[in-house]
């Protein structure tokens, strides 16, 4: 069985988020890897997502878009990156609907996990430093302020927060 969260309509993720039941996904395609989630992330931008959706789907949005596991198998004469095998653990990003136990995700979005990585720091490697990366940028370009080499932030003690000092100390 597959548990997924989806939604049906906008509002408070805690009012429409729902677990739903499935059959687990089939043999993965050529160029599709299949993996058992161990963690995913719930970042804010997931939240909004739902909080902003109009109007009712038809059928159940997925929720999430990145999340980290094992390996199950990979699709036949699928090229996968260095590292990725079958057993080992992998993170991929963007894929919607990454808040489910089984994921079937396109093989060029798949990444391997190296060990010295936790899955709970794995599920947050591709977003956050992304969006890290982009704060800095955006201050190094911003014309109004202009950019000094410091960046004050103010989200606290966030995985993005950490990884923006991180970017700075370089």
């Amino acid at each position: 069985m597959n548990r997924r969260v989806v939604h049906t309509r906008g509002g408070l993720p805690a009012d429409v988020l729902t677990v739903i039941e499935e059959p687990e996904p089939e043999a993965p395609a050529h160029g599709q890897v299949l993996i058992r989630t161990t963690a995913f992330p719930v970042h804010r931008g997931d939240l909004l997502a739902v909080e902003a959706y109009r109007g009712t789907a038809p059928e159940p949005v997925p929720v999430g878009v990145e999340a980290t596991g094992v390996v199950e198998a990979i699709g036949p004469d699928t090229r996968v990156a260095p590292g990725v095998e079958v057993g080992g653990r992998a993170t991929v990003f963007p894929l919607p609907g990454g808040w489910s136990q089984w994921i079937l995700a396109d093989a060029e979005i798949v990444v391997p996990v190296p060990d010295e990585l936790s899955d709970e720091v794995a599920a947050q490697m591709l977003t956050n430093p992304l969006t890290a990366v982009m704060l800095r940028r955006e201050a190094e370009h911003h014309l109004a302020l202009g950019y000094d080499g410091y960046l004050v932030q103010a989200a606290a003690g966030s995985s993005v927060g950490r990884l923006v000092t991180g970017v700075m100390q370089y």
